[in-house]
């Protein structure tokens, strides 16, 4: 319990903010008529008699001190209640306080009437300590404070201490912090500004400790309405609070000079918004969580530019880059990179439709070219590799297996004029073992350097026959039967060569 001088200087404090006209009021109420109430006892039942034995404390209460201690115990013998207050809650204890009547506060408190019983006014509510310091009755002071007694729900400008450090400076009305007040933290934080029923509301000022400060509304002594957030570090927040977190609309400004503009949702960036970054890189979308999650647009520094979707901050699923040189590509995307089946156009006229891993065509996919040439079949590393079909612009083509961009294994090469060869190719030529076929049944042409052979079986090295080689009539009859060398028969062939 606080010393009695505390407590008075208290009180003195808010004595400053009750206004003249609450004296008046409070003067009235202890006005006192001078009139007798004469009360005739016709009826002697015990209910009638506590009736009128009320009536009596209440003409009582109303005399000016000193009571008349005999007449107020024979009323109490009759039935009356000590604890008795008016509609307002003015009790004899208050009375007694008001008056200075010490004896009638040992008798209010013997009777059981509440130490800090409360007078309740539109503007006030008050103790009968209140009452005993406001006309400066010591004695009275002394014995109500031995008694635990309390200054009650003080009204108007006042200061209290808690006995955790922290410190409060303003205004009250029935005894909260109420209108405009300064509250102090033991931590040195500080908050200046609106409170409503002991909470702080309306529009305040925090200074936190660490440097931080909020300018803005503030409801249920969090933030919440609009604001402006200053971090010790040099950003700014400006927006929307909900529970003391950014939710709704705001702009985030760091001081490396990145921009966030767009919505918060329990004190993250979730929602349709815009990043600008110091680097001139910007992106327009969705957030989530206070990442790029979502539909968006990104917008590079160089000129690049991303529009699809995104996850965590990476672009992931189905999106379209554009190239600042003129390249393009729409499809798939895995952690900022071109993974799935997708179409690459170059600037050059060039396109590419199939699969790719990790930026890198891979898989299977179809390859056009300018000058309309054209690759269907499966690509490594960006090359053709493993089974595929080129389609020649003249007419030509190979169908067959492949390795760096080469015709490498065993395939099939058809020419426009219906020539075919089927064999091993290595380095993009035929080697090895295979057969070599003249197109049309009527054509004059003989496969070289070999007179009416219209069928080559045999080895191939670098394009041309090497090795051991037989020639064939279309009909399928052996003309020949040898080695080759540099294309040609190294034995006697029929007929000229």
């Amino acid at each position: 319990m606080k010393s009695a001088v505390f407590k008075t200087f208290i009180v003195f404090l808010l004595s400053f903010s009750t206004s003249r006209a609450f004296a008046q009021s409070a003067a009235k109420t202890t006005t006192h008529s001078k009139k007798t109430v004469a009360i005739t006892d016709t009826n002697n039942t015990p209910e009638h008699k506590r009736r009128v034995a009320i009536e009596l404390y209440k003409a009582e209460l109303e005399k000016p001190s000193p009571k008349d201690i005999s007449v107020l115990k024979d009323l109490l013998n009759k039935g009356a209640k000590i604890t008795d207050a008016n509609t307002q809650g003015w009790t004899l204890l208050h009375e007694a306080a008001f008056q200075g009547d010490t004896a009638l506060i040992s008798l209010c408190l013997k009777g059981g009437v509440p130490v800090n019983a409360l007078y309740i006014t539109a503007r006030s509510r008050t103790t009968p300590l209140y009452w005993a310091i406001q006309n400066n009755n010591i004695s009275a002071q002394r014995l109500l404070l031995q008694n635990n007694g309390s200054l009650g729900i003080p009204d108007g400008y006042g200061t209290q201490e808690y006995d955790s450090g922290n410190k409060y400076f303003g205004n009250f009305l029935n005894g909260e912090k109420s209108g405009q007040g300064t509250f102090y933290y033991a931590d040195s934080s500080r908050y200046e500004g609106g409170w409503d029923k002991d909470e702080q509301s309306g529009n305040g000022v925090f200074y936190w400790r660490s440097g931080d400060r909020y300018e803005g509304q503030v409801a249920h002594n969090k933030l919440n309405g609009r604001g402006i957030y200053y971090f010790a570090s040099g950003d700014r927040y400006e927006g929307e609070y909900k529970d003391s977190r950014e939710d709704g609309a705001g702009h985030f400004i760091w001081k490396n000079g990145d921009e966030y503009e767009g919505h918060y949702e329990q004190g993250e960036r979730s929602g349709e918004g815009v990043f600008n970054w110091a680097s001139c890189d910007r992106y327009v979308g969705h957030f989530e969580h206070n990442k790029q999650n979502g539909k968006g647009n990104f917008y590079f520094e160089n000129g690049d530019i991303y529009e699809g979707e995104w996850k965590d901050d990476l672009e992931n699923g189905q999106g379209t880059f554009i190239w600042a040189v003129g390249h393009s590509y729409t499809g798939q995307f895995m952690n900022n990179q071109l993974h799935g089946h997708g179409t690459c156009f170059w600037k050059n006229g060039e396109k590419y439709d199939g699969h790719y891993e990790k930026n890198i065509r891979t898989g299977q996919g179809t390859y056009y070219w300018t000058n309309k040439d054209k690759y269907f079949g499966h690509f490594e590393n960006n090359l053709r590799s493993g089974r595929g079909t080129y389609y020649f612009d003249n007419g030509d083509a190979y169908e067959g297996e492949w390795l760096n961009d080469q015709k490498n294994g065993e395939g099939t090469f058809l020419w426009k004029v219906g020539d075919k060869y089927e064999g091993h190719f290595a380095n993009d030529t035929k080697n090895g073992y295979g057969i070599y076929t003249v197109g049309a049944k009527k054509a004059r042409r003989s496969i070289s350097y070999c007179k009416k052979c219209k069928i080559y079986k045999g080895y191939w090295k670098d394009g041309i026959k090497s090795g051991k080689g037989e020639c064939y009539t279309r009909s399928g009859s052996m003309i020949y039967s040898g080695n080759f060398e540099k294309d040609k028969p190294k034995e006697p062939y029929p007929g000229l060569h």
